[in-house]
């Protein structure tokens, strides 16, 4: 969809050398935090796939965990970022927050309200003190 964009809309608002440092600047950020929010995943023994939330086995709270509750969702984030600013796509930021939306409805909703069910206080407390996204 953003290659879509980039094709049909694009705007040369930076010069294409700049636009790809800064997207792989981004990408290089996106990739550090999934592979960070892997390792905790790995350290904690418990599963990342998020198709099987009964899997979970604990609440991870350290690592980049203890700065945002969806770590893996914002490198998502800022890949796709990453690719608007790479293609020129500045419509690209339709595609980002139609994406958080989703994510954020049909997604994180549903991973929280098992958490919160299978952990109760101490999923409850984790939430009140680290945000959802940044």
């Amino acid at each position: 969809m953003i290659w879509g964009l980039s094709h049909t809309f694009s705007v040369e608002v930076v010069h294409a050398d700049l636009r790809q440092i800064i997207a792989l600047m981004l990408l290089a950020v996106a990739g550090t935090i999934d592979v960070w929010a892997l390792l905790s995943f790995r350290f904690a023994k418990t599963t990342i796939d998020p198709r099987y939330p009964h899997k979970t086995s604990a609440i991870v709270s350290h690592g980049i965990y203890q700065f945002t509750r969806n770590p893996m969702y914002l490198g998502l984030v800022l890949i796709l970022t990453s690719l608007s600013i790479y293609l020129g796509a500045a419509l690209g930021i339709f595609v980002l927050l139609g994406f958080v939306v989703y994510m954020n409805k049909f997604q994180i909703e549903a991973e929280e309200e098992h958490l919160e069910q299978q952990f109760g206080e101490q999923y409850l407390t984790y939430k009140n003190q680290v945000r959802r996204w940044i």
